[in-house]
């Protein structure tokens, strides 16, 4: 029997918005972006993202599109640019979802993952260079998310996502406290 208190707080996690998180898995840093735009929002928005959203034996191109529709922002990080980071980014500016575009710096295009096991000897990834790899979005900003420094890149996504708050004031999106990582 369900208390009533347990059926608000499952009506509660109903209503409550997300935010969708659009990376590459293949990338070594996927896991610390992850947690830190889950330290920056967990109070505020669910943190949706691949593969945790996808549930077993359902459609997972229509699942990752309800994610997105249902999602009060997104946030795209470039590293890799993976083919379904762009479709996902893509799927988001076709919806106009506001978008933090996030990137590092040096970053680069994910090609190994592509040749498999028979990669070139000696073959790198090569720069992730936005202005030519994707030219018709070069004029996008992106903001650049270091590893390295986990605090400075907390202060970079809550910074961005105030941007877009302040952008988008008919969204009403959520006020979000300032994170920190050692309290």
């Amino acid at each position: 029997m369900r208390t009533p208190r347990a059926e608000k707080s499952r009506a509660e996690r109903r209503r409550r918005r997300s935010c969708f998180l659009s990376y590459s898995t293949r990338e070594s840093t996927a896991t610390l972006l992850a947690v830190l735009v889950r330290q920056v929002f967990h109070d505020n928005y669910d943190l949706r993202l691949t593969p945790t959203a996808l549930a077993s034996g359902e459609d997972q191109l229509q699942q990752i599109e309800r994610e997105i529709s249902d999602c009060s922002f997104g946030i795209v990080c470039l590293d890799g640019l993976r083919p379904n980071v762009i479709h996902e980014w893509g799927y988001m500016r076709g919806l106009n979802r506001p978008v933090i575009l996030l990137a590092q710096t040096p970053g680069t295009v994910d090609v190994l993952s592509m040749y498999g096991t028979v990669a070139p000897v000696g073959f790198t990834n090569p720069a992730l260079a936005v202005d030519t790899q994707l030219s018709n979005l070069k004029s996008i900003n992106r903001a650049t998310w270091t590893p390295d420094n986990p605090l400075q890149s907390l202060g970079v996504i809550w910074g961005e996502y105030n941007k877009i708050k302040k952008k988008f004031p008919e969204l009403e999106l959520s006020k979000v406290k300032e994170p920190e990582l050692w309290q």
